[in-house]
């Protein structure tokens, strides 16, 4: 069913499950938020925005995916249509952003993004991100807001291997291989350790 109570779900985009306190977060894009839940419960609690559309501190823009970054305790959430990467620590009522721009702008500049969607860290704190309409994987080294693209070409798409058209979720392997889902090219793209 969908809704906005605790026990409903409007177009769910992502979970993550955090094994040290047994906990699934899930991305609730179309409430403009992230729920916890635990085993066996139905009723799930904020985390992260509900408070409605909008580029303010204490707002998600279509939380598209999330990653919870244990060392930190936080979550790593690509807020979609405000185009940037914003880090909410749990107990926090505010984000800080990480890479792109606080006013929503969209960007296809080395410190910005059109549509971000998949984002994963590797275990130095690096930040990779499926940036879909600029058709690129951009890479922010730990604590830099101004990335490279590993993967793609800014703003062309195309079917050659060197290029990707609309990628969407990103992951990486114990290697730190780079796995990218090329939306519209039909298939998953594998790129070698950046």
């Amino acid at each position: 069913m969908i809704g906005s109570s605790n026990t409903t779900l409007n177009q769910p985009y992502a979970a993550t499950f955090e094994s040290s306190s047994n906990k699934l977060y899930v991305a609730d894009r179309e409430n403009q938020r992230i729920m916890s839940y635990t085993f066996n419960n139905t009723v799930g609690t904020i985390v992260a925005g509900g408070n409605g559309f909008g580029t303010g501190a204490n707002q998600l823009c279509f939380p598209q995916d999330i990653y919870f970054d244990s060392v930190s305790n936080s979550f790593i959430i690509s807020n979609f249509l405000c185009h940037n990467i914003v880090r909410w620590r749990l107990g926090s009522l505010t984000w800080e952003l990480i890479a792109g721009y606080t006013n929503g702008s969209s960007s296809s500049s080395s410190t910005g993004f059109w549509s971000p969607v998949g984002v994963t860290l590797d275990p130095m704190g690096n930040i990779y991100v499926a940036d879909m309409e600029n058709n690129r994987i951009q890479f922010f080294s730990s604590g830099q807001r101004n990335g490279r693209t590993i993967a793609g070409m800014t703003g062309m798409f195309g079917i050659n291997s060197t290029l990707l058209y609309y990628p969407a979720s990103i992951a990486l392997d114990n290697q730190l291989n780079l796995y990218v889902s090329d939306r519209y090219n039909y298939r998953i793209q594998k790129f070698l350790r950046y």
